[in-house]
Parts: structure tokens; sequence; C-alpha cells
């Protein structure tokens, strides 16, 4: 590891337009602790928390607790690691396809937890003083120069090709199956659906920097 690699690595917290990033998964604790919940509210957020806690979504109040973030640097790229301790600490963040009610991959990508594997990696594209637009990039390769024989040019290209800018990440959010309790996501999908609000050009994140280096975390890519 470089010492800019090193030195540009940080921890830090996400916020849109004031509230923090939180997974599903805390969104849905916090609101299990309301004083007055419905059963059809009490249902559907459990279902919530066991089935769909892993994907990156927007706490409902500016004084929940976001969700602490790693950015690992390496080779001018990012790659985000949950460092809130918890179910999910040390999980990748990564731009995956979500299932249909089938089980099936569908072509839409969320910003969700990945626990191994090859994550997407990002790129911070600054708006203004602490406001970024996160752009995801190639997911990493699992190709090295030596499994390819050595042949250099061959693996500049993957590098070219994994280094490349790709979309940036847009915010949506749809109706849910409560009554004005829509879901919101986070994907690299433009999608064009009808009740789906979205931010066309790519959604404007607040960062707070809480800390630099790189944190020991269980490295499983």
């Amino acid at each position: 590891m470089s010492v800019e690699d090193e030195n540009k690595s940080m921890v830090a917290y996400l916020f849109l337009e004031g509230k923090p990033l939180v997974l599903n998964y805390q969104l849905m604790e916090n609101r299990l602790k309301r004083p007055r919940l419905t059963p059809a509210q009490r249902v559907e957020y459990d279902r919530q928390l066991r089935s769909e806690g892993g994907f990156l979504t927007v706490a409902d109040n500016e004084r929940d607790a976001p969700l602490l973030i790693h950015f690992r640097w390496d080779n001018d790229r990012y790659t985000l690691r949950v460092a809130t301790p918890g179910k999910f600490y040390g999980y990748f963040l990564s731009m995956e396809s979500i299932l249909d009610a089938r089980g099936e991959k569908t072509s839409t990508q969320n910003l969700m937890v990945l626990e191994k594997g090859e994550p997407t990696r990002f790129y911070l594209e600054t708006v203004a003083p602490d406001l970024f637009r996160l752009r995801n990039v190639a997911k990493r390769s699992s190709a090295s120069e030596g499994l390819l024989g050595g042949a250099s040019s061959a693996y500049s290209v993957l590098k070219l090709v994994e280094d490349q800018l790709g979309e940036p990440t847009y915010f949506y959010k749809q109706e849910g199956r409560l009554r004005n309790d829509p879901q919101q996501y986070f994907s690299d999908t433009f999608l064009h659906a009808e009740h789906v609000m979205f931010w066309p050009n790519g959604v404007h994140l607040g960062l707070q920097v809480r800390g630099a280096g790189v944190l020991e975390l269980s490295d499983v890519g």
C-alpha cells in the first residue's frame, strides 16, 4: 500500500439534503422503535428488516445515526465498505442486480451490500465544497498481469476499461406496500417508469469526513 493510498483513504458519512444515508436495515430498526405502529406497519417493517435490509437508503430524520462508510483509496478510485458495527460490518457497498419476485436478477442495479466478490469502485466528482456526485466505475477485475502471462498490453487495456467513469448514481423512490411510505433507492440505472421520481443527472451528496487512513476491515476483495 502506498502512502498516497493510505492518506487518501477515509471514513465518512454521506447525506442527501441534510438527511443521513443509512442501510434499509437501520431504517427499519428505527421505524420499529416508534411508539405507535399499526399492525400493517409492524409487519411490513419487520419484513423489510429481514429480507430487504441490505440496500442503501435515506433516514427518516436528520438526527438519525448515519451509516459510517470506509472509502478505501486505490489507484485513483474508492472501494466502499460498511464501517458501522453490526450485521453488515465490513461488507462492500456495490451496484448489484436486484431480484424480482421469482428470485431472478433484473437489469436494474441498486447500491447495496455485498459480502464478497468483485465490488463496484467509485469516483467522487466534486460539485461544490463538501458536495459530490458518486460515479460508479467498472468492477475490480479478478485478472492480474501474472494470469495474463505477462501480456502487459492486454493488462493495460483491462486497467483502462476498469478506470473509465461510468454513469452517475441516481436516486429514486417509488410507492411501497404502505400508503405514504415509499421506498428510496440509489441506482446506476436511468429509470423510465410510472410512479417513479428520480434525479436524472445524478444525485448530489454531502460528505462528512470522520477520520483518515485505512481501517483494519476483513478484506475479502
